[in-house]
């Protein structure tokens, strides 16, 4: 009898043994985990996940926009792919931009590792063009000039007839700085009058603006 208790008792202390090891090793491994998720969790993606707000923004030249974020683990980093049309402050997410137009990536990376992407576009200006519109009744050149803000002084240019079934032959251009000169000839009887839309572009800066030249038709 006296020897069954005694088994009984080492039983005893050895499950308890077994327990406490039990627990110690749970605690480990959460532990570890733990680690792991903080050291940028090399066993597999985080349960974090962080968002950016807004996903998408539209801002004026040298104007800001600030970008947050809706979930994640602190801190975040900032980053902007397209630095040509503005910058972003690493610590803030405060965005501003520059003098040129364009549209950008903007990443966040919180502290796991997880990333989110927003879109920020700096919005063109609109570009002065003299003049605004003209009408002709005689073939020969209109000149348009844009006045720009950047520093390049030059800009490209596009034609189009405001009347998409017209078989009007569209006038040629010629660019030179900010300087577009259009050619063109009357439309026939039969064609009508003819309004073209002139479209200019700064090669720099991304500003665009139009213009309107109205072509009487030569009667016949």
């Amino acid at each position: 009898m006296l020897n069954l208790n005694k088994n009984n008792k080492e039983r005893l202390k050895n499950k308890g043994k077994e327990g406490i090891l039990f627990i110690l090793l749970i605690v480990g491994v959460f532990v570890a985990c733990q680690g792991a998720l903080e050291e940028g969790n090399p066993f597999g993606p985080s349960t974090s996940t962080v968002r950016i707000i807004p996903t998408t923004a539209n801002v004026a030249k040298a104007g800001n926009q600030t970008f947050t974020t809706l979930g994640g683990t602190a801190p975040f980093i900032w980053t902007l792919a397209n630095t040509a049309i503005g910058n972003i402050v690493a610590g803030t997410g405060v965005f501003t931009a520059l003098a040129i137009a364009g549209t950008s990536t903007v990443t966040v990376t919180d502290a796991v590792g997880d990333t989110a992407t927003a879109s920020v576009t700096v919005i063109p200006t609109l570009l002065v063009i003299a003049p605004g519109s003209s009408t002709q009744n005689v073939a020969g050149d209109e000149v348009f000039t844009a006045t720009l803000t950047s520093g390049s002084g030059l800009v490209t240019a596009t034609i189009a007839n405001d009347n998409t079934s017209s078989t009007y032959t569209l006038p040629t251009l010629a660019v030179a700085a900010a300087v577009v000169t259009v050619t063109f000839t009357l439309p026939n009887g039969t064609q009508g009058d003819q309004t073209v839309t002139i479209t200019i572009n700064d090669t720099e800066g991304g500003d665009v603006g139009t213009a309107k030249l109205t072509i009487i038709n030569d009667g016949s």
